[in-house]
């Protein structure tokens, strides 16, 4: 018992009653709305459809006979039709989530599920007209329409790709002359017009005309069917039927029409299914309710109560997608040709229709399947329901390759905005090479940089002002880091160079802002649109945050919203969310940094953290490691689980690859071949990672070479890592690779983390200049798996590879 005696199934119904009765004031949800809307559909409309459409369906289904005209020139007299219609041409203006929950209300008060559906056919034909923009089809036409006068429907359907149609119109002086078949339109047995899809046999397009059941030629043909026997089913035949030009509704590209037009038809179609669901399970109940069985109530036994909740379980969830669908018709990013809400919300409410009729067969026994009872005619009404607006399998089928192309799109957006990022470094490293003059340290990779980037000695009179800008460019990061900004941007490369010297300049003036837009967090900021202000807030002076934000859009890496707020390009996301993407787009914008400032300094290598794989680029890797290849890698999940096992780390970055490898690869020791004894990065091990230690044995080796024979046969190495490009030649990378492979588990794998340089000749010289100023250098093509295969190691091949990040993996195993 429950509070006052109650019984637990009479507290539900009272609370169900009482949050039915008393909604809260003020109460701006969209369920509630969509309530309101609901109490005054039946306050309208319910009348109407109980008095006037009801009376007669059980006998008009029997006898396949449709609607009176007369009833949809009543519905355009009560505003029905010219509910959601614009107020210009007579109707009310609604949005279309109001008339989704009134067509949805309809279908539920119906005894004909398919009333609710031509009630929006007309409607939705009505708007064909409009958006055709034709003065003389929207006077001659719509006020009828609007009146429930005249009833449309349009025709598209032959079971044909669009462009493969066989209803065909051809142009003879002024006139076109029409001929096909329609197969298979809604309403077609009592239409007064039809809007047809048709292919122009001149140029393979696909129109649209406005035709008239009474135009020569053409004739409505009955259709029988399962189901759905009051929607005047049926097909249009065209023998020659002769238009003037003015029945155009669309003079090309009408498939992008249909395409608009089937994408709130299919919500639409889904509320009348959602509609027609609700009553059923609503009146299977009312007539369970007189029932008992051994003396009981039927709706009393726990497999009744079972089914009745998971109807409801069905309906709300249904509700939930359809309900998600019409509120996303009011968004102004909506796609005008496809709608994924409503293709989900149609294929779902009519996957929960079926299961419905399924659970309603079954609770109404021998009914169910007597023709004098509702049960059985909802069954072939919901599956001719279903079938409207494209069939279960078409609706995934659509799906499917809008999520393919989704992803494929995303990832080319975001490859293409980092790629973006990393043209701008080829001007940079262009402007330092070209500054740079005759000095010897790294001549040949800044004489192939300059001579990639097409400068020329007349350019090289232009060395002076480039030295001056990249002088105010690294005081302007050196001021930045010292916590000390200046309060404007400095001067640009404006004006300053002509020609190919100005292109170069304004990228590398590009680079520079990115860079320092990233380190003081003012690009991710950028997530969200930002005025200056916004943008600047705590981070930067309002004068510098503008020009700094001035010059990202000037190289695209961020634009203007139609507010005037500054965003980021939207390919950038992943890199400036967070995560091991962000920490290599920051390593690779610091290491540009500061490598222009060594080589226009003659700093000494700040270490092996900026090479290539290494440091900043270690945490994606990592991730790639475990979450794309470590299944591809066969049998190195089993190695990994073997006691005693270890992952071996040759990376000498100050213990950074180390340590991600040891997030990344939980409970297996990591044993990392150091220069130094307390690395840098080691206390940002955490978690249950263990990193162990190798420093220089006294032998000698050095920071650029130390990894040669560190390894030892006796490691017990499910896995090595090691970096090629921190490997200073071929002589090294063969005794590293061979000590690897000794220290490898039969069966173990090494996997190098190689550089891979742009295909554009520029990018690939700043590549290898950006490369060498970090001590590092690019192997030679076929350089590593020619030392892997001579080594005696297998399965050599390129496991991974990503061009917006530089880098690929190259795996081997050793054989078992």
């Amino acid at each position: 018992m429950t509070g006052r005696g109650m019984t637990g199934r009479a507290h539900a119904a009272d609370v169900m009653n009482r949050a039915a009765l008393s909604p809260k004031s003020g109460n701006h949800t969209l369920d509630a709305e969509i309530e309101r809307i609901r109490r005054e559909a039946r306050r309208r409309f319910g009348s109407f459809v109980l008095d006037i459409a009801n009376p007669g369906s059980h006998f008009r289904n029997k006898e396949c006979r449709p609607l009176d005209n007369r009833v949809f020139e009543q519905a355009g007299e009560l505003g029905l039709m010219g509910f959601s219609l614009p107020t210009e041409i007579g109707g009310e203006g609604r949005d279309k989530l109001a008339w989704g929950v009134v067509v949805e209300e309809i279908a539920r008060l119906s005894r004909d599920p398919g009333f609710a559906v031509l009630l929006d056919i007309s409607v939705e034909i009505t708007e064909l007209i409009l958006s055709s923009g034709t003065p003389e089809l929207i006077e001659t036409y719509v006020p009828d329409l609007v009146a429930g006068r005249r009833f449309g429907v349009q025709g598209a359907y032959e079971s044909r790709d669009p462009y493969d149609y066989h209803s065909t119109a051809r142009l003879e002086g002024d006139v076109w002359v029409l001929n096909g078949a329609k197969r298979f339109l809604a309403g077609a047995r009592f239409a007064d017009l039809f809007v047809l899809f048709l292919r122009d046999e001149a140029s393979n397009d696909m129109l649209a005309f406005l035709v008239e059941k009474d135009d020569p030629g053409v004739t409505s043909v009955h259709m029988d069917t399962m189901g759905m026997h009051t929607m005047g089913l049926g097909q249009v035949i065209l023998h020659d039927v002769r238009l003037p030009a003015a029945r155009l509704v669309w003079r090309a590209d009408a498939l992008s029409e249909l395409n608009t037009y089937a994408r709130i038809r299919r919500t639409m179609s889904a509320c009348g299914v959602l509609g027609a669901l609700d009553g059923v399970i609503e009146n299977c109940v009312e007539a369970l309710n007189p029932r008992k069985r051994g003396g009981r109530r039927v709706l009393e036994y726990p497999n009744v109560e079972r089914s009745v909740g998971e109807m409801r379980m069905l309906l709300q969830s249904a509700r939930a997608s359809v309900y998600r669908a019409l509120d996303g018709t009011r968004s102004p990013d909506r796609d005008p040709y496809f709608d994924e809400y409503a293709t989900v919300a149609k294929h779902h409410a009519s996957e929960c229709a079926l299961r419905v009729g399924q659970l309603v067969m079954s609770l109404q026994g021998g009914e169910a399947y007597m023709s004098a009872f509702p049960w059985e005619r909802f069954m072939r009404d919901i599956l001719g329901l279903i079938s409207g607006q494209g069939s279960q399998e078409m609706l995934l089928l659509q799906l499917g390759q809008r999520t393919i192309v989704g992803l494929e799109g995303k990832r080319v957006r975001e490859e293409a905005a980092e790629r973006a990022v990393s043209k701008l470094a080829d001007g940079w490293w262009a402007l330092h090479a070209a500054a740079h003059g005759d000095g010897e340290e790294f001549a040949d990779a800044v004489a192939a940089v300059v001579s990639a980037a097409g400068l020329d000695a007349s350019e090289a009179d232009g060395r002076g002002a480039v030295a001056a800008l990249l002088e105010r460019a690294h005081a302007l990061v050196a001021a930045v880091r010292a916590g000390r900004p200046p309060e404007a941007l400095p001067p640009g490369p404006e004006g300053l160079f002509e020609g190919r010297l100005a292109k170069l300049a304004a990228g590398a003036w590009g680079l520079l802002v990115c860079g320092v837009a990233n380190e003081t967090g003012l690009l991710a900021r950028l997530l969200e649109p930002c005025t200056v202000r916004e943008a600047a807030e705590d981070l930067l002076p309002p004068g510098l945050a503008e020009g700094l934000l001035e010059a990202l859009v000037a190289a695209s890496v961020v634009r203007r919203d139609g507010e005037g707020r500054y965003v980021a390009d939207e390919g950038l996301e992943r890199v400036l969310i967070g995560g091991p993407r962000a920490s290599a787009f920051a390593a690779r914008l610091r290491r540009a940094l500061d490598g222009g400032a060594r080589l226009r300094d003659g700093k000494p290598v700040a270490g092996r953290e900026s090479l290539t794989g290494c440091g900043g680029e270690a945490a994606p890797l990592a991730d790639v490691l475990v979450n794309s290849l470590l299944g591809r890698l066969e049998g190195l999940p089993e190695l990994l689980d073997r006691p005693g096992a270890q992952v071996g780390c040759a990376a000498g970055d100050g213990g950074r690859s180390a340590v991600e490898l040891a997030r990344h690869i939980p409970f297996v020791p990591v044993l990392a071949l150091e220069p130094e004894p307390e690395p840098v990065a080691m206390g940002t091990a955490g978690g249950d990672g263990e990193v162990r230690i190798r420093t220089d044995d006294g032998t000698g080796s050095t920071a650029a070479g130390f990894a040669a024979g560190d390894f030892k046969e006796g490691d017990r190495l499910a896995l090595a890592w090691l970096p090629a490009a921190g490997l200073s030649g071929p002589e090294q990378l063969r005794a590293a690779v061979t000590a690897a492979m000794e220290a490898l588990l039969p069966g173990g794998w090494l996997v190098l983390p190689c550089p891979l340089p742009p295909k554009r000749p520029l990018g690939a010289a700043a590549a290898h200049l950006d490369l060498a100023l970090a001590g590092g250098r690019t192997p030679e093509t076929g350089e590593v798996e020619g030392a892997l295969t001579a080594a005696g190691l297998g399965h050599v091949r390129t496991a991974w590879d990503d061009s917006a990040l530089g880098v690929r993996l190259i795996a081997a195993r050793r054989p078992a």
